[in-house]
């Protein structure tokens, strides 16, 4: 498993909801948790998949347009992205 951290300077939650939005609420093939919440600068979003490829995959069916489009408008810089391999995950539902 993987864990993805998505730490988007300048952005505001408006920005997410946006993303949201246009992409719907339904869980993608190969995601365990997803956590976004506001910071002192933007805001950060929290992910654990099965893959890299299934994270490339759902950016592919039509998030990573999502993004691009709501964050250039918007004139949000790029996310800074860490991403690590998952020892273990709990408490989670």
């Amino acid at each position: 498993m993987i864990c993805r951290i998505y730490d988007v300077q300048g952005g505001k939650l408006e920005h997410y909801d946006a993303v949201s939005e246009r992409i719907g609420t339904d869980k993608p093939d190969g995601a365990h948790l997803h956590i976004a919440g506001a910071t002192d600068g933007g805001f950060m979003v929290i992910e654990v998949w099965d893959s890299p490829e299934h994270i490339d995959r759902y950016m592919e069916q039509g998030l990573g347009q999502a993004i691009e489009e709501v964050m250039q408008e918007a004139g949000v810089p790029e996310p800074k992205v860490t991403e690590f391999e998952v020892h273990k995950l709990d408490w989670v539902g």
